[in-house]
C-alpha cells in the first residue's frame, strides 16, 4: 500500500505525460482553408454575376406581382454590386492577410442578417411554394455562410501566402509544405 503523502507519479513521469500540452509556439495550419475560401468565393461570384446580369429574371421568379418585380429587380441589382464589393474585400483580406478574422466575422454577421432579412422580404412567395431548386439554393447559401464563419474562427491558422491558391493543400505531406 502507498503511504498517504507519497505521490503516485514522480515529477519526471508527470513531465513526460504532459509534454506538448498547453499553448503551442506556432498554431497548426488549417489545410482546408483554401478549399473553403475558394468555394465561398466561387459561390459569391456566381451569385453576384447572376444578380448583376439577370435581376429582372430572378425577380420574376421570386414574385408574381409586376410592381414588386420591378422593385425587387432594382434591389437584386444593388445586391449584386454589394456582393461584388464583398468578394473584392474578402479576396484582398485573404491574400494580403488584411485583418482576415475581422473581415470574415463581419461577412458572417452581415450574411446572417441578410439571410433573415431575405426570408421576410425577398422569399415569402417562394417559401409558400418551395421547390427542390429553391431548397438547394438555400442550402448552398447556408453552407457558404457556415464556411465563412469557420474561416473567421480559423483566421489565425491561415496557410502561407504561397499556399493560399493551392486547392490540394489538404492532401500534401507536412514535409512538402515546409
Amino acid at each position: 500500500m502507498n503511504e498517504p503523502n507519497k505521490p503516485l507519479v514522480s515529477a519526471a513521469e508527470l513531465e513526460a505525460l504532459i509534454v506538448g500540452w498547453g499553448q503551442q509556439n506556432r498554431p497548426l495550419v488549417d489545410r482546408f482553408f483554401p478549399l473553403r475560401f475558394w468555394f465561398v468565393a466561387a459561390v459569391v461570384f456566381t451569385y453576384a454575376l447572376a444578380l448583376l446580369l439577370y435581376p429582372h429574371v430572378l425577380a420574376a421568379r421570386l414574385s408574381s406581382e409586376p410592381m414588386v418585380v420591378n422593385q425587387m429587380a432594382n434591389f437584386l441589382y444593388f445586391r449584386g454590386w454589394f456582393l461584388s464589393g464583398v468578394l473584392f474585400i474578402g479576396v484582398y483580406a485573404y491574400l494580403r492577410t488584411w485583418y482576415p478574422g475581422i473581415v470574415f466575422g463581419s461577412f458572417s454577421l452581415v450574411g446572417a442578417i441578410n439571410l433573415v432579412f431575405d426570408l421576410f422580404t425577398v422569399y415569402p412567395e417562394r417559401l409558400a411554394n418551395p421547390s427542390v431548386s429553391f431548397t438547394l439554393l438555400m442550402l448552398l447559401r447556408l453552407l457558404a455562410l457556415s464556411m465563412v464563419f469557420v474561416s473567421m474562427r480559423n483566421a489565425g491558422r491561415l496557410p502561407a501566402v504561397r499556399d493560399r491558391f493551392d486547392l490540394f493543400l489538404p492532401w500534401k505531406k507536412e514535409s512538402d509544405m515546409a
